[in-house]
């Protein structure tokens, strides 16, 4: 017999194996950009939302709740109780699943609104049991590797078209395709169930990057490598180097984003970079958070700097190694 520890066991390792992606393009397309802090209870949803199809199961096919019994090891006197605790569950795992939602936003809502959020936990949790079950379903057994993002609305196409000319300025040669539907699947059900403005995030076509060693997806919340170790190590500094300056977030709070818009400007010349640079060393965010934005200040300075190197777009003449060097030394001894 299997005990049920080792079930609760599996389940974990899946939902930790797949809760950068998921969450990434899930949570955060339904309920907005989550804090470090609050991480806990996106592990409980997706625990909630695995869960309940199986106790809904259970319920509505009895011979299935009696398959699932005969895995684990249940006292005869325990059988009634198993089967109401069942069901139980099954109508009260989504509400949790609404109230988790209501825990990961700002402001929390009030009167009748709060009815409403508990019961958006039934569309909510069917959208990530079918997102997370679908992506174990599909998980390649090649390498992998995952770079969190959040694009821009209306941004998706010219992210796709920044990683493309990247990948190619780095000397990957990549032709773009669209995801099959086991990869679109996940999004289209948190468009239908999220409504208008999760469909404004959500692309008509998932597009992918294709290379001889590396394929590269680019969900809205985050971009899936697969593909040999060595190419991913190479695509994915290619892709960091570019994410800089187009039209999606590295961070995931709101004082940071303000930061990154204003470095985005900075590297057209349109911002301060001095003013950026003090702004920075004031913000209260985590380490993490504070080391992609010093990474970032960084690449705007080298870029405006037109120091050559994978930061800077190709498009002119390369420079004589006097200007080069030149270059170099007032990106390093400018103060940002």
């Amino acid at each position: 017999m299997l005990p049920i520890g080792a079930l609760f066991a599996f389940v974990g390792r899946q939902v930790g194996r797949l809760v950068q992606l998921a969450f990434n393009w899930a949570t955060l397309v339904l309920f907005g950009q989550v804090a470090k802090d609050k991480q806990l209870f996106l592990s409980l949803m997706a625990l909630f939302a695995l869960v309940w199809p199986i106790a809904l199961a259970g319920v509505a096919i009895p011979s299935v709740g009696t398959f699932l019994l005969g895995f684990v090891t249940v006292p005869e006197w325990l059988d009634l109780w198993v089967r109401v605790a069942m069901l139980a569950l099954a109508l009260l795992a989504p509400l949790v699943v609404g109230f988790l939602a209501i825990k990961l936003r700002e402001q929390a809502p009030r009167g009748i609104s709060i009815v409403r959020a508990l019961l958006a936990g039934y569309p909510n949790a069917l959208a990530l049991a079918v997102v997370l079950l679908w992506l174990m379903t599909i998980a390649h057994r090649h390498e992998s590797a995952h770079i969190p993002i959040s694009v821009k609305p209306g941004g998706y196409d010219t992210v796709v078209d920044d990683l493309r000319a990247a990948l190619e300025r780095a000397g990957l040669v990549v032709r773009h395709t669209f995801a099959p539907w086991p990869l679109t699947l996940p999004g289209r059900v948190l468009a239908l169930v999220g409504g208008a403005g999760v469909r404004a995030l959500v692309p008509q076509h998932l597009s992918q990057l294709r290379a001889r060693d590396f394929v590269l997806t680019v969900h809205p919340m985050d971009l899936t490598l697969s593909g040999k170790t060595r190419a991913l190590a190479r695509a994915r500094a290619a892709l960091v180097r570019e994410l800089t300056f187009t039209q999606a977030y590295q961070t995931w709070t709101k004082e940071a984003h303000a930061i990154e818009d204003a470095l985005l400007e900075a590297s057209t010349g349109a911002a301060d970079l001095g003013a950026i640079g003090a702004r920075l060393d004031k913000l209260d965010v985590p380490f993490e958070e504070w080391e992609i934005l010093y990474r970032m200040l960084l690449q705007v300075r080298l870029r405006r700097a037109k120091v050559i190197g994978g930061d800077e777009v190709r498009s002119r003449a390369h420079p004589g190694i006097r200007s080069r060097i030149e270059a170099a030394v007032a990106a390093l001894t400018t103060r940002p």
